[in-house]
């Protein structure tokens, strides 16, 4: 008798081609770190991400912008500053497990 593989879901392939696109996305150093600037915040400035990152402002927002694109950040505008959330708490489970691969090396 053969029993269901725990992967074997069904899951659609639409919903694979949007998780696909987040992990495309966060597939990058720098974003993978403004999820971790952001994580447990309510709300962090781009000057400060930039800061953080130490990378220009513009190169920040370009970052930023593309991860709002896909609903992984939220920002909120206060004055003339720009403030990021995360939207998506999905994408702390990549960031997490990142951590875990970390850890297993330490």
């Amino acid at each position: 008798m053969k029993t269901k593989s725990p992967c074997s879901s069904g899951l659609s392939i639409a919903m694979l081609q949007r998780v696909s696109e987040v992990i495309r996305l966060l597939a990058h150093p720098h974003r993978l770190k403004i999820i971790e600037i952001l994580e447990g915040s309510e709300g962090v400035s781009v000057h400060e991400i930039a800061e953080r990152l130490q990378l220009p402002h513009a190169a920040t927002s370009q970052h930023l912008n593309k991860m709002r694109r896909l609903g992984i950040v939220e920002g909120n505008r206060q004055g003339k500053e720009v403030y990021y959330s995360i939207s998506d708490e999905r994408s702390l489970s990549i960031l997490n497990c990142v951590r875990k691969r970390a850890g297993d090396r330490a």
